[in-house]
């Protein structure tokens, strides 16, 4: 079995789980997500520990992505939670979405390769296991409002504004 570190950033937004396998991050909680489900999703993958030392780096990366500025490159991610290869291509196309940029949900799905599946797109996102390392923050509606966000609509306002706001 894999192991699995996990740490707690204590964030004003509430505490940010960061889980991470050899390979690298492989899952992001924030406080509004259910922690027995995290739990078990996670238990699902391997030996869950808490180790805040092993995971330093990652939560520094992660304080200063939830300021809007995060380091480059960013930590490397274990995508096994987004469990199909359209998930991981919808990843693949937010991650290349840089950082003070933002991206429709069509203009996402046409990225990805699939333009019809705007739906499904939408859905990737929510679910999106690394988000903040995978910038989910940043795909918004066609019209331009924000849409939802896993971590909230409030901390995605708050991170679309500091990355806009951040030298380039």
């Amino acid at each position: 079995m894999t192991d699995i570190r996990i740490a707690t950033l204590n964030h004003p937004h509430g505490p940010i789980t960061v889980a991470a396998t050899p390979d690298g991050i492989v899952r992001i909680a924030f406080a509004v997500e259910d922690p027995d489900r995290v739990g078990i999703e996670l238990a699902a993958l391997g030996n869950v520990r808490a180790d805040s030392a092993a995971l330093a780096d990652e939560l520094t990366w992660l304080q200063d992505a939830l300021d809007g500025r995060p380091a480059a490159p960013a930590p490397a991610t274990d995508l096994r939670l987004a469990r199909t290869p359209f998930a991981r291509d919808v990843l693949d196309a937010i991650a290349a979405v840089p950082p003070g940029s933002t991206l429709s949900y069509a203009g996402l799905a046409a990225a990805a390769g699939r333009p019809r599946a705007v739906r499904a797109v939408a859905h990737v996102c929510a679910t999106n296991p690394v988000p903040l390392v995978v910038g989910c923050h940043r795909i918004v509606r066609s019209d331009g409002t924000s849409g939802d966000y896993r971590g909230g609509a409030d901390l995605k306002a708050r991170l679309l504004a500091a990355e806009a706001a951040a030298p380039a």
